[in-house]
């Protein structure tokens, strides 16, 4: 082999340059590989020799910007045929609550995008492109324009049983962000806030939970569920409002106890006057306008009236206590003044066959007497010292020292004149008088006891009749 070589030495260089010459043609050939440029979801395939991804960019003619998305980075070598993926940038406008933000951007990734604002989006944090909510995670269509909205999940602090949770929520209204939260409020739970309340900043709510409460009153009783905190406003959402004075076990102002029993107390109170009467007294004087034995009133009485207002306080009927509020004297005493009549009005009559002239006349109650009793004992004459004989008349030693010698006509009995005193003529409701009779002719003429006229007869002129006492 050397010796051929020495022999052809002219010829080696040549040959050796001519075979570099078509090593570097075949390798040539061989760097022409196919690589699809895809640009904006447009493909194009081209073949290219160049070992750089922004080579074969611009063999294909894509003039990619600075903020344009280029996969594989735009400085890499590769060898083999591939896909290049340009993503054309497109302007981005991010809008916070505090600020706003405008830049060119390829990135797909909402999230990305937010974060190339500083912006990290952490759960229920919300993130709306073009008005809708959109997944943080989902990339978005290439081509047009973004408005990228970041609504921050928001502080909701729900105080409840004395204690307090907080979460947050993205959520644009307080019922949305409790369902969220799988927070349940019940038809006759109570929350501080309206469920329709947009979530704009923090906010603080109260939340009761519903419980079932007993209301028992005159010996009903009736259940139902409330989250009223005070026994009052329970009553008034169970629709058992207290009424009037009534009042509830516990009072209304207290909360509801934990056994949930409510009684109420049915209360009334009534005013009373109690009166105290202090009777008149009377006093009598001669009316010679009336008629004899008749009265008149002169000067009506009054009697004294005291009087208290007293309040009364009952509970479920029954009086508990009761206190005087006031006293007053509602009248003064005032005698009555009562005239007794004097006036003589002589009448007339047919009595008994008889015509009689009276001034007077009596319903009177009459017995019968005789000089000798039947014990033998005898009295025969009378207190005027006449002998006593049919025509005396017995009296009350009252009407004996007035009418002493009045003429006066008893009916059953005839004439006769008051000239005696009957002691015991007492006790009867009308007047009693005893008719005196002889011994001879008591038997056959004395009439029996019972009730009779006595007419008082006409005096003789100038003769003034004695008043009844």
């Amino acid at each position: 082999m050397k010796k051929y070589l020495l022999e052809h030495k002219k010829w080696l260089f040549p040959a050796s340059f001519l075979m570099v010459l078509i090593g570097l043609a075949l390798m040539w050939l061989g760097l022409r590989q196919p690589v699809t440029v895809v640009v904006d979801g447009v493909p194009t395939t081209i073949r290219t020799s160049a070992v750089t991804v922004n080579g074969a960019l611009r063999v294909a003619g894509v003039s990619a910007g600075p903020d344009d998305r280029v996969i594989p980075a735009r400085g890499r070598w590769f060898w083999k045929s591939g896909v290049i993926q340009v993503t054309s940038a497109r302007e981005v406008t991010i809008r916070t609550p505090e600020y706003e933000v405008v830049f060119p951007s390829a990135e797909p990734i909402p999230a990305n995008l937010a974060l190339e604002s500083d912006i990290l989006v952490y759960p229920h944090d919300r993130l709306l492109v073009n008005g809708e909510v959109v997944d943080p995670e989902a990339p978005l269509e290439e081509g047009a324009d973004v408005l990228l909205e970041y609504l921050p999940a928001i502080p909701v602090t729900l105080v409840l049983d004395g204690g307090e949770i907080t979460f947050y929520s993205g959520e644009e209204t307080l019922g949305d962000a409790l369902a969220a939260a799988g927070i349940e409020i019940g038809e006759d739970d109570w929350i501080s806030e309206n469920l329709s309340t947009v979530i704009s900043e923090p906010i603080e709510v109260t939340f009761r939970q519903a419980r079932p409460v007993t209301v028992t009153a005159r010996g009903a009783s009736m259940t139902g569920l409330t989250a009223a905190p005070t026994v009052g406003e329970a009553l008034q959402d169970l629709g058992l409002p207290l009424q009037n004075l009534d009042t509830s076990l516990p009072a209304e102002d207290e909360p509801v106890p934990e056994d949930g029993q409510i009684t109420l107390v049915s209360v009334r109170e009534e005013i009373q006057v109690v009166t105290e009467e202090i009777t008149h007294s009377y006093e009598y004087q001669e009316d010679p306008d009336t008629p004899l034995d008749q009265t008149s009133v002169v000067h009506a009485g009054q009697n004294a009236i005291f009087a208290v207002r007293e309040r009364i306080h009952y509970e479920e009927g029954e009086e508990v206590w009761r206190v005087s509020e006031d006293t007053w004297q509602a009248s003064e005493q005032r005698t009555e003044i009562i005239g007794y009549g004097s006036q003589i009005v002589v009448q007339t009559a047919v009595v008994d066959g008889q015509t009689l002239e009276y001034f007077r006349k009596l319903t009177v109650y009459v017995t019968s007497y005789k000089p000798c009793d039947y014990a033998g004992n005898c009295w025969y004459y009378t207190s005027s010292g006449l002998p006593v004989e049919k025509g005396m008349i017995a009296v009350p030693y009252s009407w004996y020292l007035l009418m002493q010698g009045q003429q006066v006509y008893v009916t059953g009995y005839g004439y006769g004149s008051i000239q005696d005193v009957c002691g015991g003529c007492v006790g009867m409701a009308v007047p009693w008088i005893d008719v005196g009779y002889s011994e001879e002719n008591y038997e056959a003429l004395h009439i029996n006891n019972g009730y009779y006229t006595m007419y008082f007869l006409t005096p003789v002129p100038g003769y003034v009749p004695a008043l009844l006492p």
